[in-house]
């Protein structure tokens, strides 16, 4: 079991080194901290003075791009089924009835709409897709990973 006391063959840290900055300086190592992994910002500075490695988070805009399109195709397609479930239960109760045909066919064009967002989405997904290999091919034949 990993607790609290996992570090007991480090040292314990007494010494205190203290500093001042100006809030510009203050600004941009936390800026700069920000982006990477590190849990506090002791760690990350204590890392930096030692020349230790730091693990720093890029951002992939295309994948934000594609998130956020994710998003926006999901809550459309939500809204339709939505539609679709509110169809079919007037449908069923209402399946004898002159005014089903009219349901079936509110029921068709909804489906078509349903059909036309999930080709948006196979299309968005293949366009992605194709900018990430592409991206990544370049960076394989570039000798860059």
């Amino acid at each position: 079991m990993i607790g609290k006391n996992t570090r007991r063959n480090e040292p314990k840290r007494t010494e205190w080194l203290h500093i001042r900055l100006t809030q510009t300086e203050a600004s941009k190592i936390n800026d700069r901290f920000r982006k990477t992994a590190c849990k506090d910002l002791s760690s990350y500075l204590r890392k930096i003075i030692l020349e230790k490695p730091v693990t720093v988070i890029t951002r992939n805009q295309s994948f934000d791009e594609f998130i956020q399109e994710m998003i926006l195709l999901k809550n459309e397609l939500s809204a339709i089924g939505s539609n679709l479930n509110q169809i079919a239960k007037k449908i069923n109760s209402y399946a004898t009835t002159p005014g089903s045909k009219l349901l079936m066919e509110s029921y068709r064009l909804v489906k078509d709409i349903v059909d036309t967002k999930i080709t948006e989405i196979k299309n968005k997904l293949n366009q992605f897709s194709d900018t990430w290999l592409q991206g990544s091919s370049a960076d394989e034949a570039s000798g860059e990973q």
